[in-house]
């Protein structure tokens, strides 16, 4: 029997269409060049105006939605994205009609379901609904700086200015959203774990920060159900050449965790960056978890 708390109600229509974009993902993988594509339609529009913590809300909550189809739904996925003059609406969809999106509650990492709270919190509306033998799981991600045009017209196409840090997240957006996954964690935890950031993070770019982000929050929910930690440490060192996070924890390694121990997202968002993911057991007791890739310089 399934449950959910995803509402079950259509999205409010799309009346001033601007754009519109779609994928059909087949596996995980697709996940790199869909979130690529999709961020090269939204940066060549000329409206909604989209600044960078918007673009990132976007591009998670896509994964998110894409990423449980693909996992629990059946194929084919499809996604469908919608701009209009305030924002998007994303609409993913799967053949899988009787299988309700549905929020995991003692589920483990690795099988997903873990994201649609966190989409229920970025989107501004959220739910979903059958239409013929698919079912379709939609999010409305509005601008928060949206200006559409106030006669209706279709306006000018919108000059790209690099902002002063080139088009990066910002060190005090970078810092608080690291800083927000670990307090997000730290209830299941029992503990708050120890944060320590070197060199310029805030001159990481948006999109390596959404990896980013993902990758802290599946290791730390992977010491809280597993590990049996009575602490644990987090750095984050950002060179010339490489972003590297260590996540150490003092539990009993990953005897208590299934097979892989939910990891084989994050090794992907490691190769897509050409990367690496490293886990070892301390010889001391605990694990430690590397998370290394190149650093990225930005196109804009």
């Amino acid at each position: 029997m399934h449950t959910t708390t995803w509402p079950q109600r259509p999205p409010e229509q799309v009346t001033d269409i601007a754009a519109r974009w779609e994928g059909t993902p087949v596996t995980p993988a697709d996940l790199f060049w869909v979130r690529r594509e999709l961020r090269a339609a939204v940066r060549h529009l000329p409206w909604p105006t989209f600044d960078e913590g918007d673009l990132e809300r976007l591009l998670l909550i896509v994964e998110e939605l894409v990423s449980n189809g693909l996992r629990h739904g059946r194929p084919p996925v499809r996604v469908v994205a919608t701009a209009d003059s305030t924002g998007w609406l994303l609409d993913v969809s799967d053949a899988a009609a009787d299988r309700p999106p549905a929020f995991a509650r003692d589920r483990d990492p690795a099988a997903g379901g873990l994201g649609l709270p966190l989409v229920a919190g970025l989107s501004g509306r959220h739910g979903w609904l059958v239409h013929g033998e698919r079912k379709h799981v939609w999010a409305r991600v509005d601008a928060t700086t949206a200006t559409g045009p106030p006669d209706g017209a279709v306006p000018p196409p919108r000059q790209h200015t690099p902002s002063a840090n080139g088009g990066r997240t910002g060190a005090e957006d970078s810092h608080a959203r690291i800083r927000g996954v670990i307090d997000d964690r730290a209830a299941e935890l029992g503990f708050v774990p120890v944060l320590r950031m070197t060199g310029p993070v805030p001159e990481l770019t948006s999109d390596l920060v959404i990896d980013l982000l993902a990758v802290l929050r599946e290791a730390l929910t992977n010491v809280a159900r597993h590990a049996r930690a009575r602490s644990a440490q987090v750095a984050l060192a950002v060179t010339d050449d490489a972003v590297t996070l260590r996540v150490l924890d003092d539990g009993i390694g990953l005897a208590a965790a299934p097979k892989d121990g939910g990891l084989a997202d994050l090794r992907r968002r490691a190769t897509w960056h050409g990367g690496t993911l490293n886990v070892q057991l301390e010889p001391a007791g605990g694990t430690r978890l590397t998370w290394a890739v190149p650093r990225p310089r930005p196109t804009d």
